[in-house]
């Protein structure tokens, strides 16, 4: 298996994680903002998804397998799951923060591999996963200013 593979399973895997953390804290938020919030992390879990979807055809695109379960998930992630309980807006932002960082410095892990690896398409694939992260951090921090 290349090296690729075995870095897009691992963000795959926290993909999945994150995508249920950031559902979970959209039911549970609660506070002043909840409305904007809200929405903010309805969106946030929407494109986690669509990731998702990319990434695991992008895994098999290239010859590889993609976990499929929560159990493999669970296994690999570096995310660590939300309780089940309400969370105000501040803790679930910074939260969240925390696991974009995170997903950026691994996607940026991916990225280096493909490169190393001459896998032009997952390179170019992960590009927008990076922009798009570096967005997101900024507008996370002037929030919590």
């Amino acid at each position: 298996m290349s090296k690729t593979v075995e870095k897009l399973n691992v963000y795959l895997a926290n993909l999945n994680v994150l995508y249920r953390k950031v559902q979970n804290y959209h039911w549970n938020i609660v506070g002043s903002g909840f409305f904007s919030v809200h929405a903010k992390l309805e969106e946030y879990y929407d494109g986690l998804n669509t990731q998702i979807d990319d990434v695991a055809e992008r895994i098999l695109a290239i010859g590889g397998r993609p976990l499929g379960t929560l159990k493999d998930y669970l296994a690999v992630s570096t995310v660590s799951e939300a309780k089940n309980e309400a969370i105000s807006i501040a803790d679930a932002v910074a939260d969240v923060k925390k696991e974009f960082e995170a997903m950026l410095k691994l996607v940026k892990e991916v990225k280096e591999v493909a490169d190393e690896e001459n896998d032009y398409g997952t390179s170019a694939l992960v590009d927008e996963y990076i922009s798009t992260y570096e967005k997101d951090l900024w507008m996370l921090n002037a929030y919590l200013k």
